[in-house]
């Protein structure tokens, strides 16, 4: 049987999906931790408005309330650039798993022609074994 002659380029192919799906979980982790900590961030920017809610109820000076402003302000900053970094991540991730969707058709490529290598391969091997057959059975058989 021949050898499959793309055998070489297959197993790059696969090692180059490999490294391609390492480095689009990679990004895929940042993405998700970075939105992890934007949810953190609401959340103290959801609980911080409550806190100057329930102490603006009870009285504040015009000072502490300034304070609760700035701060909350500083917090809306912090949201919106993670926020930023969320999409910039994102857009990694995005360009990440393009990459591995190419590498991914290159393996799929190379296994059809090595599906196809082997086909061929198979009925060659059918085709000299018929033949050895149709020659046996045509000999003249001593009796």
């Amino acid at each position: 049987m021949a050898q499959f002659r793309f055998a070489f380029l297959l197993e790059l192919a696969i090692d180059a999906r490999e490294d391609a799906a390492r480095l689009m979980q990679a990004s895929q982790a940042l993405w998700l931790s970075a939105q992890g900590k934007l949810d953190q961030i609401d959340q103290y920017r959801v609980e911080y408005r409550a806190r100057l809610l329930n102490n603006g109820q009870g009285g504040m000076g015009i000072s502490q309330w300034r304070d609760f402003q700035l701060f909350l302000a500083k917090l809306d900053d912090v949201a919106l650039s993670q926020q930023q970094e969320i999409n910039r991540l994102l857009a990694v991730y995005e360009s990440q798993r393009d990459v591995w969707l190419e590498c991914e058709k290159k393996v799929k490529a190379f296994e059809a022609l090595k599906k196809r290598h082997l086909s061929a391969e198979m009925q060659k091997e059918l085709r000299n074994e018929q033949r050895m057959n149709d020659e046996f059975n045509t000999r003249p058989r001593a009796r």
